[in-house]
């Protein structure tokens, strides 16, 4: 038990310290980055975020009958949603990176001699290194994930330049005065998305695309 304390609080005590370090990195980029990921040209008038499209290539699916390969497999990882404002990359890095260590149960436990002093202080230095690499796990993971949100969301801008996905149908609803007896609304404007975008299997309909320069202004217009 005294192990598991000291490793438990360690543990958050280095994450927080190795969280804030990061942090403070990240800010120092903050002109890189936002020039990096620059999600405005990618919302569309309608104010929908693109979906989130991974590529792969040469893929094979093999089974004990049959193998069946392909050159191109394109997948939606995640559909089209609204926001309210332009997501930024503080959005997907700093996820999970915490700089305050939140008090639990295993802080009241106190060694009561010199031997367990000793326990406590090297599962104390064992947890504080861990969540110091849980840290730098957690921020390698979310670079992951951003890089592959923000390129799914270019290659979702070039798929429908080339006529091989659709974009969703948003409706519109506006009336002049809602709401109940408790509650009145003026001016009130509801956008729903109908459907959402979905790939084009009829390859007459798709068509070649010389350049790519300018395709996130020209799927969000």
């Amino acid at each position: 038990m005294l192990t598991d304390a000291g490793r438990t609080l360690g543990f958050r005590g280095g994450k927080a310290q190795r969280s804030w370090e990061l942090i403070q990195a990240l800010n120092a980029r903050e002109s890189t980055l936002n020039a990096l990921y620059d999600f405005r040209p990618l919302i569309s008038r309608e104010g929908w975020l693109p979906p989130v499209i991974d590529e792969a290539q040469d893929v094979a699916h093999i089974q004990p009958d049959q193998i069946r390969t392909a050159s191109r497999v394109w997948t939606i990882l995640r559909p089209e949603r609204f926001v309210s404002n332009p997501p930024g990359w503080r959005d997907w890095l700093l996820r999970g990176l915490s700089t305050t260590a939140t008090p639990g149960t295993e802080g009241r436990v106190v060694p009561e001699d010199r031997a367990q002093r000793r326990l406590w202080e090297n599962a104390l230095r064992q947890g504080w290194q861990e969540g110091r690499d849980n840290a730098d796990l957690t921020l390698e993971a979310n670079q992951k994930r951003l890089t592959r949100d923000y390129r799914g969301m270019m290659l979702y801008a070039l798929l429908w330049r080339q006529g091989m996905i659709t974009r969703p149908d948003v409706t519109e609803q506006r009336q002049t005065v809602t709401g109940n007896g408790r509650k009145l609304i003026t001016g009130d404007h509801v956008r729903r998305l109908k459907t959402h975008a979905e790939f084009t299997l009829q390859k007459s309909r798709w068509r070649p695309v010389v350049s790519t320069e300018g395709a996130p202004d020209e799927i969000t217009r």
